[in-house]
């Protein structure tokens, strides 16, 4: 019994952990889509070009994809210890 109580706490413990994680990325991509937009509307408002506010504004895109790499490093790390041994 207790056993299996302690298997059941790390089952919940883990998915507490996965669910964390996939909304803390759902909430950066969703920060990260809302500020893009407001950076190219702000810079239309100023009077730059649409095609030049979205190529100014892809330095969002490069920087979610940074944060996205910071949250998969530990797993790549792993992996490279795995390989090594």
């Amino acid at each position: 019994m207790n056993r299996a109580l302690a298997i059941l706490r790390i089952a919940y413990s883990i998915l507490k952990i996965i669910g964390s994680l996939l909304s803390a990325w759902i909430v950066i991509k969703w920060n990260v889509r809302k500020a893009r937009k407001s950076f190219e509307d702000e810079m239309m408002k100023a009077g730059v070009s649409k095609e030049d506010a979205r190529r100014l504004s892809e330095f969002f895109a490069v920087l979610e994809g940074q944060i996205n790499s910071l949250m998969k490093a530990p797993i790549s790390l792993r992996e490279r210890y795995h390989e090594e041994n």
